[in-house]
């Protein structure tokens, strides 16, 4: 054993001052947290989420304790993580300085995962999850695992979301576009029998053409 880790079991850790220039380059975002069981629904702002399984896909969320959504992914066994614009700071406040009893939901536009769970309608997209585990750590924290069920891109707010696993595709396709609109097929001339009118025209006055002339 080296000097420097003979004493390992003896840490003690470090201020988080200290360590901060160095904790705080690793990716963070800003994600919403959020579950629903029965008529009760409820979101909590996180920033550490982390792709932690391939096969199956699986994530683990980092989320202060004593949160109002523990009751509800216990009971539901599901929850979903929300992706946000970073700019958004509209939404995020609202999940940020919540009011104990007050939905944060009330008054914004909301969809609903396949498991039920609520995703702000601005959201960037959403991750759909079955609880796997809970990990109580000795910290200001606990960790959930989840396996992802059903995923979404929810990039163009003025498209209803549909999950990736039904479409195979993003979630809200963009609106056409001005060239894409430009881009269609003319319309069929109207028809006078199997002739257009231009050709019925002249072939009405053929006929009257060969009357006169008998």
């Amino acid at each position: 054993m080296t000097p420097r880790n003979r004493n390992a079991l003896d840490w003690v850790p470090a201020d988080p001052g200290a360590v901060a220039p160095v904790v705080q380059r690793i990716p963070t975002g800003s994600f919403i947290l959020t579950s629903s069981h029965a008529d009760l629904r409820a979101g909590v702002s996180v920033r550490w989420v982390q792709q932690c399984s391939h096969q199956p896909p699986m994530v683990m969320v980092a989320v202060t304790k004593g949160h109002v959504l523990s009751p509800l992914i216990r009971d539901s066994r599901s929850f979903a993580v929300c992706q946000l614009d970073p700019s958004d700071r509209t939404t995020a406040r609202a999940f940020d300085l919540q009011t104990p009893g007050i939905d944060p939901f009330i008054g914004a536009s909301v969809d609903r995962t396949a498991s039920g769970c609520p995703v702000p309608a601005r959201a960037l997209g959403y991750l759909d999850c079955e609880l796997a585990r809970h990990v109580d750590i000795d910290g200001d924290s606990e960790i959930y695992v989840g396996i992802v069920h059903h995923a979404a891109n929810l990039a163009d707010p003025r498209e209803p979301g549909m999950c990736l696993c039904e479409r195979g595709e993003g979630a809200r396709r963009p609106a056409p576009t001005a060239a894409r609109r430009a881009i269609v097929a003319p319309k069929p001339k109207p028809v006078i029998g199997r002739l257009p009118l231009r050709e019925a025209a002249k072939a009405r006055d053929a006929a009257k053409a060969r009357g006169r002339t008998r």
